[in-house]
């Protein structure tokens, strides 16, 4: 026997559709999945793919939505990018792998979730120092579930005008949750700020709730991320609104080691350069990386020689790390020198090392 929806269920229904309240027409949707489910379960979950989203439907939402711009100067609030392709492969610590692999898992099953009462992820806090992969993995995650990707600067769009700052967060959050997408809050903390700083005006802090309810009503169709450098200026009540937080760091040895492996330097090598370079970010590593295989092409040196004279002029390791560099550098060396002596036929001894 069919489920019969009581005269409450569509009035509430409708008003919610009517004012726009995408997280409590969803509510009260999922309700009506879990009753649905047993009397009709075909129905359940045709309704259940709905709230899911359809991924085709990104790309036709944006085709028929016109992106928002700021009003005096019609500069587009938003860097838009529709098919993410990622400068290189992250490499992160496993509890960030972790974590990011059960987000995709809650997006990719979201069906099943919603017919069980529940939702997949929708917002995420990425906190860390700059340049250590919290914008990558925005990046990742939308190539991975096949989304578009909003990126907004809350820092580019501070105005001395906060009205006008309201006035475009808002318009850049509603035209976000018009089709299913990963929307990016970079610079978090220039807006999200404790709202009992004194040096704050009212209007601000006015703004704080408006963000903070844009969280609340973000729907589970699509995924909300922000990120910030100094997680300690935050508002306390911003954390209560994101169901995941993650913490990126500076690469551990480890990985230091993967990263340069993966960039074409020998295993071994790799191993014993990562610990001198501990305590730089990825954007400072891959600067080093990038400037060296140029020097090593201009000016006719080894990689190896090129590593170590960026990173020295540069001062990107300390004193004890250099000493162990150039101890390595030199270990390279008569290796190298070892191996063509022995190729020419020459007797050579070597103890250790390589």
């Amino acid at each position: 026997m069919p489920v019969q929806i009581s005269e409450n269920d569509l009035m509430e229904l409708t008003k919610q559709g009517i004012r726009g309240n995408a997280a409590g027409f969803t509510l009260l949707c999922r309700g009506l999945v879990s009753r649905l489910k047993k009397s009709q379960p075909d129905v359940a979950d045709r309704i259940a793919e709905v709230l899911a989203g359809d991924q085709d439907a990104s790309l036709r939402g944006m085709g028929t939505l016109t992106l928002p711009v700021d009003a005096d100067s019609r500069r587009s609030l938003l860097l838009e990018n529709r098919a993410v392709v990622l400068p290189r492969e992250p490499l992160w610590p496993e509890e960030i792998k972790s974590a990011l692999q059960q987000v995709l898992r809650e997006r990719r099953e979201s069906v099943s979730l919603i017919q069980a009462g529940l939702e997949p992820v929708r917002a995420l806090l990425f906190k860390g120092p700059p340049g250590v992969g919290k914008t990558l993995a925005a990046q990742w995650l939308a190539r991975e579930l096949n989304m578009p990707l909003l990126t907004l600067d809350l820092a580019s769009v501070m105005s001395s005008l906060l009205g006008k700052t309201g006035s475009n967060i808002k318009s850049v959050i509603e035209y976000a949750k018009g089709f299913p997408c990963i929307l990016l809050l970079d610079e978090f903390d220039a807006i999200a700020k404790k709202r009992d700083d004194q040096g704050d005006v009212g209007e601000l802090k006015r703004l704080v709730t408006v963000l903070l309810q844009a969280i609340d009503e973000w729907p589970a169709t699509s995924l909300l991320i922000a990120a910030t450098n100094h997680p300690d200026m935050l508002d306390p009540a911003v954390w209560r609104r994101f169901e995941t937080t993650l913490n990126f760091d500076n690469p551990s040895a480890p990985v230091i080691a993967d990263f340069l492996q993966s960039e074409g330097i020998d295993a071994t090598a790799a191993a014993d350069m990562a610990n001198a370079f501990t305590g730089n970010s990825f954007a400072i590593l891959q600067k080093i990386v990038t400037t060296a295989k140029k020097r090593a092409i201009l000016e006719k040196q080894t990689l190896m020689d090129a590593f170590l004279h960026i990173a020295t002029d540069g001062g990107f390791i300390g004193r004890d790390s250099l000493r162990n560099l150039k101890l390595f550098v030199w270990r390279i060396n008569a290796y190298l020198i070892g191996e063509s002596l022995k190729f020419l036929g020459f007797p050579t001894q070597r103890s250790g090392g390589f």
